[in-house]
């Protein structure tokens, strides 16, 4: 346990200071089990930290705060795949490393996405045309209010889009203990992504393996995004708008924008050009800003607290709900309070 009050400015990607009255590292299932209980029986809340690269920490977070550093990754062949496990609090772009330099492709397109492998699941992360769930076998979790471990298949993870049970059905009841997923030692590249396929084709690689595919990825999340050592941000703050697909007709026609197929049918537009049409990318308000690249990402320019970059987040969807009458919803979990 560390010595309250404690500062969490580093233990969250954009940078905000917060504190914490209680904070325990978690290095195995035993500690968070003592963990849960012991906050259980002071009758406060339990909140998990992994790479903190997904959430917006307020002043202060209440209770018992939980920073996830379990380790380990195994391997286990099953038919054509090679099912691989690993811990909660492994680093998310470690694993893929990981499996790639040891032959076995399919996360490839989730090259450098920041965070713990724990957190992937809760936001069903995703780019370059992959989802975590389309690799996705099973997950163990621990429930916070008994302490019992629950075995969680595809189906009851309920995966959507940047969305899963974790997040939007029961928010805070469950902490993940592991992920496991199936890779295959065959390469089946995904590369039909516009921005990836231009930048595979920029580099010249027709029929690329997958370490080349990671490769592009990273070269274009690189040039696009800000690196969180320098600059504090949460990755995309805005999830891409789903809507009817008349409606995305309608907005195409109205506004030329860029409209892709959703599931059922529905349409599925780009938040980062609703965003740069109101002439956001780039600006600033106060300590918290749009970055200059990519209107997706809001950054901490050096002294912004949560206020200042949910002030500005509200600012950009007020904008695009005015121009467009479409809502902005946020990716990043906000937690805490002011």
């Amino acid at each position: 346990m560390i010595a309250p009050p404690v500062d969490l400015s580093g233990a969250n990607t954009l940078g905000l200071p917060s504190r914490a009255d209680v904070v325990r590292v978690i290095t195995d299932t035993a500690a968070l089990a003592a963990a849960a209980e012991a906050a259980r029986a002071a009758g406060q809340p339990l909140t998990v930290l992994g790479g903190g690269s997904n959430v917006v920490l307020r002043d202060r977070i209440p209770g018992l705060v939980c920073l996830m550093r379990t380790r380990g990754v195994s391997e286990t062949p099953s038919g054509d795949s090679v099912l691989v496990t690993a811990a909660a609090g492994e680093r998310w772009h470690d694993l893929v490393r990981r499996t790639l330099g040891r032959g076995l492709y399919g996360l490839e397109n989730l090259a450098l996405i920041p965070g713990a492998v724990g957190a992937a699941p809760i936001q069903n992360i995703g780019a370059y045309g992959v989802e975590l769930s389309d690799r996705f076998v099973s997950l163990r979790a621990m429930d916070v209010d008994s302490g019992s471990l629950r075995t969680f298949d595809r189906a009851d993870c309920r995966f959507g889009y940047r969305d899963s049970v974790f997040k939007s059905g029961e928010q805070g009841r469950w902490i993940i203990v592991e992920v496991t997923l199936a890779l295959s030692r065959r390469p089946a590249p995904v590369i039909d992504y516009p921005d990836l396929l231009l930048e595979l084709e920029r580099l010249g690689w027709q029929a690329p393996s997958p370490v080349q595919v990671a490769e592009a990825v990273i070269r274009v999340r690189r040039r696009k995004l800000p690196d969180p050592r320098w600059t504090g941000n949460a990755g995309s703050f805005f999830k891409n708008p789903v809507v009817p697909a008349d409606v995305g007709r309608r907005l195409a026609a109205a506004h030329d924008l860029t409209v892709r197929a959703g599931e059922g049918g529905a349409a599925k537009l780009s938040a980062a050009q609703l965003i740069d049409r109101c002439g956001w990318k780039g600006r600033s308000a106060g300590p918290a800003a749009v970055w200059s690249r990519q209107p997706l990402v809001l950054v901490n320019t050096g002294a912004a607290r949560a206020r200042d970059i949910l002030g500005l987040a509200e600012q950009v969807r007020a904008d695009v709900h005015r121009r467009f009458g479409v809502e902005l919803e946020l990716e990043p979990r906000v937690i805490g309070q002011d």
